[in-house]
């Protein structure tokens, strides 16, 4: 359902940018509302809003599948961000949100689930985007996602992107997503107010402008760590660690190893796919490399 162009879109920009661009991949914490729970189970998320946006998902066509959304619920809220990036004020937009609005074929409205933005740059003091409660400016929610464009270019993507220069704030690592369906229940009159309003369904987000937090080979008390390339194969050196884990780009687990010994090595040629991530985890830290496969060799970032 991800096509090879995206793959390529984010292999050029890992290679070629000082920013970066890239779906979110951590979830700081999640706080589900009543009624819907589409896509909560731990089967699906929270993977399915680490993947790009549902290239079925169109102005008449919603997303609706868990493996691809998960509801927030009537008034839940989420936080999510990157586990090695900050987003960044760049030109123009720097992060978008996918939600699966749809145009009501009958009165030709849009069916919006609106949830209120804001960021953090550490996850404690946030920054709420400016919006407005009856024409829902501001919001996530509101615009349908075109699945078969490209998701980083907001000006055929669809979605609901915002600028970091509209909360004052240069960079920022956590995006809260809060639903405020419920306060539109409670309203008739509201312009967007519908019986079957069931809360914000988030597809994805993606960073449009990015920048790494750089990885260092460090030398502490409790640990060293660095890493060499030789063509497909990545030798990993560290003192202490507990697991080593590779994920695909849509978030699936498709090697792991106890670290034992000194050295450890993974052959990138065994998986199928470009960019991979990689987790090295021990009692002291975590550490994920960013890892792009071209031909029969790769590159760490």
């Amino acid at each position: 359902m991800k096509y090879t162009f995206f793959l390529l879109i984010i292999a050029f920009s890992f290679i070629h940018s000082q920013t970066y661009k890239s779906p979110i991949d951590t979830v700081l914490w999640f706080i589900p509302g009543k009624g819907q729970s589409l896509g909560q189970d731990s089967a699906y998320f929270p993977m399915n809003i680490f993947s790009l946006p549902d290239t079925n998902a169109s102005s008449s066509i919603p997303s609706s599948s868990p493996k691809d959304i998960c509801s927030l619920g009537l008034g839940g809220e989420i936080v999510v961000g990157f586990k090695n990036y900050y987003l960044v004020d760049g030109d123009g937009p720097d992060f978008t949100i996918f939600e699966n609005a749809f145009v009501n074929p009958v009165n030709k409205k849009v069916f919006a689930e609106p949830a209120v933005v804001s960021v953090s740059e550490d996850g404690i003091n946030f920054y709420e985007f400016p919006w407005d409660y009856y024409s829902l400016e501001g919001c996530a929610g509101t615009v349908p996602t075109n699945g078969k464009a490209d998701p980083f270019d907001p000006n055929v993507s669809g979605g609901n992107s915002f600028d970091l220069a509209k909360v004052g704030i240069s960079r920022a690592r956590w995006i809260k997503i809060k639903d405020i369906c419920d306060t539109i229940l409670k309203n008739p009159n509201h312009p967007y107010y519908d019986p079957l309003l069931s809360g914000f369904d988030l597809d994805c987000v993606v960073g449009l402008n990015l920048e790494m937090i750089p990885l260092r080979t460090e030398q502490t008390n409790t640990q060293s760590f660095h890493f060499r390339i030789e063509n497909e194969n990545l030798f990993l050196f560290m003192d202490k660690a507990n697991q080593v884990e590779v994920f695909d780009l849509v978030g699936r687990k498709i090697w792991q190893v106890a670290f034992e010994s000194e050295v450890e090595r993974i052959d990138f040629s065994c998986f199928d796919g470009n960019v991979f991530f990689v987790y090295i985890a021990n009692d002291y830290r975590l550490v994920v490399l960013n890892v792009i496969k071209i031909g029969d060799e790769i590159i760490v970032k």
